[in-house]
């Protein structure tokens, strides 16, 4: 007779199963969904992003800095004494150097006495910055860098410069201080009519000139005075 717990078929009939069991495994995160994570690809791509944009700024900040530098910032001038009229004889062009408030303001200029009247060129050349040259042979001016030409009053004859030379304000004045002349046209300079030797010649602060001579603000090399894209402004 067969076992009350076993089956017809022999199968053991018992209570609820004790033995081993499957177990479900833990989940496991995906760090590629948090937004913090950085991938090694994602990290390198910022790397050369900053690294690309710090070279770019140590580039054009120079770059900018130097072409800006003369139009942006305000220079302190003074009238600077040159020396008695005596020292430009009429018919001449003198090299001077003048010295400004501070080093930074030093320059040389080519003092025109003609005609009965003084201008005061400035001998930085408009196209670079670089020290043109006197020819008293053609009474013009060059710029040994890259072949600028000027006129005898300064006017770009022929090269890369966009303007003409600089110029200075400029004034004649007794020992004592008082002024003789000043320069009502720049096209013309300080008269000399009715000043003595003795009178004192008088640098001020540049200024710039389109090809009328007309006068602006000082620019720096480089810079156009007018036109549609100039932003400049005549004083």
């Amino acid at each position: 007779m067969a076992d009350n717990n076993e089956g017809e078929r022999g199968v053991t009939r018992g209570g609820q199963y004790s033995g081993p069991v499957a177990q479900e495994s833990a989940p496991v995160s995906d760090p590629h969904d948090d937004p913090a994570y950085v991938t090694r690809t994602k990290f390198l791509s910022g790397v050369a992003l900053v690294t690309g944009g710090v070279m770019t700024a140590a580039i054009l900040v120079p770059v900018i800095g130097f072409a800006a530098a003369d139009s942006v910032q305000e220079e302190e001038w003074r009238w600077v004494d040159v020396g008695p009229l005596s020292d430009f004889p009429d018919g001449e062009v003198t090299s001077i150097a003048v010295s400004g408030p501070n080093p930074e303001s030093d320059r040389r200029a080519f003092l025109r006495h003609r005609d009965g009247a003084i201008m005061a060129i400035w001998n930085r050349c408009a196209h670079l910055g670089c020290p043109v040259s006197y020819s008293a042979g053609g009474d013009v001016y060059s710029c040994p860098c890259h072949g600028g030409a000027y006129d005898s009053l300064g006017r770009v004859t022929s090269g890369p410069p966009p303007r003409p030379l600089d110029r200075f304000d400029i004034k004649i004045a007794t020992p004592d201080g008082k002024d003789v002349a000043r320069q009502e046209d720049v096209k013309v300079g300080v008269r000399t009519d009715g000043a003595s030797p003795d009178d004192r010649v008088l640098i001020g602060r540049p200024f710039s000139i389109d090809e009328d001579q007309n006068p602006y603000r000082i620019h720096g090399p480089g810079e156009e005075v007018d036109g549609v894209l100039s932003n400049l402004y005549p004083f």
